[in-house]
């Protein structure tokens, strides 16, 4: 039997609640059945865990492998991953919906992009692997859009209004950007929605994605995470934001000012869901500084 990690199980009860408590419960059970399946040897976990369940470990049929149960959250995950081309994704030997698991190649050497020191370099890989991940919407019933995704969390901020009434004015912007972006009608796809520089990993053949969320929205919203990384890694200054932002612009081929509003709508939703899994201060009040320092650079009211 595995032990988790004691914040890995907090992180997850904060998450979920009771149906966290209950997964948790059933997931050891879920390792040993699939370890016993496929005669799984080495299980170990890979950490530190995300809301998944990750496992490396060793099959007598594929080789090395990566085991992975899903979160209560990530059911959308074995819906993408089949649609990827293994030239950019791991390969998926294995998976079970009902029970949110997947055996998966494991990417060697899987060094990941932030291993990479050139920042134009590291834009480059992104913006080559997220245009030959986008998927075209033929089967929008069966992916939540981020639509739905930030429409509920503004619904979690009328709810609990006192968590957020000294941040309501910069909401209200966010909400207001993303009104006027939906005007525009750009095309929609299937995204990956976490492509950061932790999910995309150095293979023998190129660089690959893994642990695709998997919504539906508008192309520029694959750039938010990536960008937010990018600050969280570098401590960018205004002027180096801009460089940062400007670089993006021209390798993705959106319009800067829409990158720079995405960004800020998607970190606005980050603090959102922050404050809903009860993050420590410190990592709230980041994203809100990175928020106060995006609305002037989109020239907007920024006021304490």
């Amino acid at each position: 039997m595995l032990k988790f990690p004691e914040k890995f199980k907090t992180d997850v009860i904060n998450r979920y609640g009771t149906e966290g408590q209950i997964w948790l419960n059933h997931s050891n059970n879920l390792i040993e059945k699939y370890a016993k399946k496929f005669e799984l040897e080495n299980v170990q976990l890979v950490e530190p865990l995300g809301v998944n369940i990750v496992m490396f470990a060793t099959s007598s049929k594929w080789g090395e492998i990566v085991i992975k149960i899903g979160s209560p959250s990530s059911k959308q995950e074995i819906k993408i991953i089949q649609q990827y081309s293994e030239n950019y994704a791991p390969k998926c030997y294995y998976s079970n919906p009902e029970d949110n698991v997947m055996i998966l190649e494991k990417i060697c050497p899987g060094y990941s992009l932030d291993n990479l020191e050139n920042l134009e370099e590291r834009i480059k890989v992104f913006c080559t692997l997220s245009n030959h991940l986008l998927i075209p919407v033929n089967c929008a019933e069966t992916f939540l859009t981020f639509d739905e995704i930030f429409t509920k969390d503004l619904a979690f901020v009328k709810e609990n209004y006192p968590l957020f009434k000294d941040i309501l004015w910069m909401i209200d912007i966010a909400k207001n950007l993303y009104e006027k972006m939906q005007k525009i009608n750009l095309p929609k796809y299937i995204l990956h929605d976490d492509l950061h520089h932790k999910n995309i990993l150095k293979s023998e053949n190129g660089w690959k994605a893994i642990d695709p969320y998997g919504i539906i929205g508008e192309r520029v919203i694959e750039t938010a995470q990536f960008l937010r990384t990018e600050l969280k890694y570098t401590n960018l200054e205004k002027n180096e934001i801009d460089k940062l932002i400007s670089l993006m612009s021209k390798y993705y081929k959106e319009d800067k000012k829409l990158i720079l509003e995405t960004l800020y709508f998607y970190t606005i939703r980050k603090i959102i869901w922050q404050t809903k899994i009860k993050a420590d201060s410190k990592t709230i009040s980041s994203l809100i500084t990175s928020c106060k320092n995006l609305l002037e650079m989109l020239d907007l009211k920024c006021t304490d």
